[in-house]
């Protein structure tokens, strides 16, 4: 949680959300994993109006997958606290808005709607522990396949407020992947002096994208064998112009301290590697704005306002398109690289022989 900036003789109007774009866990973004966040938006000033109807104003958020069958959207409200409250968590229904909630989405073609999806709440989503509730942690869910290519716009109706809260997106194409390719013989190197580079060809309307690499493997304590992956999104990447290919460098050496860090050491344990999987994701022109939009200024004093594209409100209207190549394996070199290495050879991990010998060492 970013902390409340402290002003005097003002408060602070806080607005959390939290959602991923984790297809696996089916939740909203993440985003773009993320493409995937937790947005936090601060806004305080020394007029301001104690009495305007902004103090609960909606904030929603939404990106189409193309790649899923169902579509989530969060929708909550910007509320007033001062910062002596702060030490106490939100009644839940602060946090939504009372009475009818009516949020639908049109497909559009050739001036005409095709097609119109209904979103109902639910809340099958767990939210993550923290200072916010994670009770009554609603979301409105949709059982649709989005379209590439098509214009969807989104209404929402707030009998409350009666008001209608209104977005417009253009859904992506579809992405080629160009590397790497999910052919069984091919092995991913991935150490100290090799990188991993991987490469796709540019999306029409995209703004954004990210690769997610996926470690699988299988770790074996006190007997007991269990499943594990360890998820390590990557940068984002911006499409740049007139290119026909864009690719993004996943680091070796990186990758060795991402384990280092993420895995604990635990005396008899043992890991043998599985796998990678890759995780392509493309993001529309909104996202795009939106993360520029809230990363961090260059000057302690900038300021840059959150952009929004929702009308009658405040949040994200987007789409993303996504692809998975599943079920790599990792060289030789990699594998011994995990076991005997300077940085990971305390985790237990198994060598390209399925053994272990604990007087290796690799020299560097």
């Amino acid at each position: 949680m970013v902390p409340p900036t402290e002003k005097a003789g003002c408060v602070t109007v806080l607005v959390f959300l939290m959602f991923e774009v984790d297809s696996v866990k089916k939740t909203i973004l993440t985003g773009i994993q993320a493409l995937f966040f937790i947005a936090t938006i601060q806004s305080c000033s020394t007029d301001f109006d104690i009495n305007s109807d902004n103090l609960d104003t909606p904030i929603v958020y939404c990106i189409l997958n193309t790649a899923d069958s169902f579509q989530y959207l969060r929708l909550q409200k910007t509320y007033l606290i001062d910062q002596a409250a702060l030490e106490f968590p939100p009644h839940p229904d602060s946090m939504v808005f009372p009475g009818e909630v009516v949020v639908s989405l049109e497909r559009w073609q050739n001036n005409e709607v095709k097609e119109t999806i209904r979103f109902n709440p639910t809340t099958e989503i767990q939210k993550d522990t923290g200072f916010f509730p994670t009770d009554k942690h609603l979301l409105y869910k949709a059982s649709a396949r989005i379209l590439p290519k098509q214009l969807y716009r989104l209404y929402i109706y707030l009998g409350s407020k009666e008001k209608v809260l209104y977005a417009e997106t253009t859904t992506l194409g579809s992405l080629t992947v160009v590397d790497p390719m999910p052919l069984p013989i091919r092995k991913i190197s991935l150490y100290e002096g090799a990188n991993y580079t991987c490469r796709w060809q540019p999306v029409e309307k995209a703004g954004v994208y990210q690769v997610v690499v996926r470690f699988k493997y299988l770790e074996t304590l006190g007997g007991v064998t269990s499943e594990k992956t360890l998820i390590w999104p990557q940068g984002f990447s911006n499409p740049g112009s007139n290119i026909e290919y864009l690719s993004k460098d996943v680091s070796g050496a990186r990758f060795m301290h991402v384990l280092e860090e993420s895995l604990v050491s635990k005396a008899g344990i043992e890991r043998l590697a599985v796998g990678l999987d890759f995780q392509i994701l493309s993001g529309g022109v909104e996202l795009k704005y939106y993360v520029e939009s809230t990363a961090p200024s260059e000057g302690a004093l900038m300021e840059k306002p959150v952009y929004s594209n929702v009308t009658n409100g405040i949040g994200l209207f987007s789409s993303m398109a996504e692809v998975n190549i599943s079920n790599l394996f990792l060289s030789s070199v990699t594998l011994d690289s995990m076991a005997y290495g300077r940085y990971t050879r305390g985790l237990g991990f198994l060598d390209h022989t399925g053994d272990r010998d604990s007087t290796n060492e690799l020299k560097y």
